[in-house]
């Protein structure tokens, strides 16, 4: 009897030290990656792919237009103002099935279908951004509370085929690895986000993005673009707002952009005037 209920309390001990100590490293290590990846290492880590794979995915770049004017004046006050915007942001992406990547500066990168599979990880891309874009004008209202110049996002959004996988250093004094994504479209993920200075536009997504959604989201063309690394042009569109949400004014420049934009890629240049 006394080894039988000394069994019991040493199994119960076990049981509910091991079960705070995977909680306490999940939550750990949930602030350095995508807490999704961090479940399914502790769960099934069968199910990540961690030496690469080939998958259609969506990965998104954002970066914020105006914020260094704001740290250039707030020096390490900046800090918590990003803090609150970085809070403002990350549930939105992981309320979408996004996975995060990491910050860059005022910039995220995130993406969609891997590790866990999301058949629509274009929508769900698109709609974080146009809900992204909304949080950033409640952010604006804080940033005039304090005096402070507004900023806008950028983004850039990109679907085809990528390589998601642990990339890093594998020494074995000095083992770093990053669950992440590469390849072609990526970069042009990146490079579609600052394209938008030029254009004006706040998003730019490709032409397989806008295939992969549905009707009710308000798109308007934007420019084919040839960006570096490229030897064909990537045509480009803007997503604008859910359609039941658009007003007849955002209809209408939708419809007088890509009138303008078919007219110009036919060299139609008089009808463009």
């Amino acid at each position: 009897t006394a080894a039988g209920v000394v069994w019991g309390i040493l199994t119960l001990y076990r049981y509910i030290f091991e079960s705070g100590e995977k909680a306490r490293i999940t939550k750990r290590f949930s602030g350095y990656v995508d807490p999704v990846i961090v479940n399914i290492l502790m769960e099934d880590p069968d199910r990540v792919h961690f030496d690469g794979e080939v998958r259609e995915m969506t990965v998104v770049f954002t970066d914020l237009a105006g914020f260094t004017t704001i740290s250039e004046k707030l020096q390490e006050r900046t800090v918590p103002l990003l803090n609150d915007y970085m809070s403002r942001m990350m549930p939105i992406i992981r309320r979408n099935r996004g996975t995060w990547n990491k910050f860059l500066g005022d910039g995220i990168m995130f993406f969609y279908n891997a590790p866990v599979d999301n058949p629509n990880h274009a929508r769900d891309a698109v709609i974080t951004i146009l809900q992204m874009q909304r949080e950033v004008e409640a952010f604006n209202k804080v940033l005039l509370e304090q005096k402070l110049p507004k900023v806008a996002m950028r983004a850039g959004v990109v679907t085809g085929n990528m390589i998601a996988g642990d990339a890093g250093s594998i020494g074995e004094n000095h083992e770093a690895s990053d669950y992440t994504v590469l390849g072609d479209n990526v970069n042009l993920a990146a490079r579609l986000e600052s394209a938008n200075k030029a254009l004006g536009s706040r998003t730019l997504v490709v032409q397989k993005t806008v295939e992969m959604m549905g009707d009710d989201i308000l798109f308007r063309p934007l420019a084919r673009l040839q960006v570096v690394g490229k030897s064909e042009g990537v045509m480009t569109h803007e997503p604008m707002c859910l359609l039941a949400e658009a007003t007849d004014t955002q209809k209408r420049l939708a419809l007088l952009t890509r009138e303008i934009v078919d007219a110009f890629i036919a060299r139609s240049f008089n009808a463009v005037i």
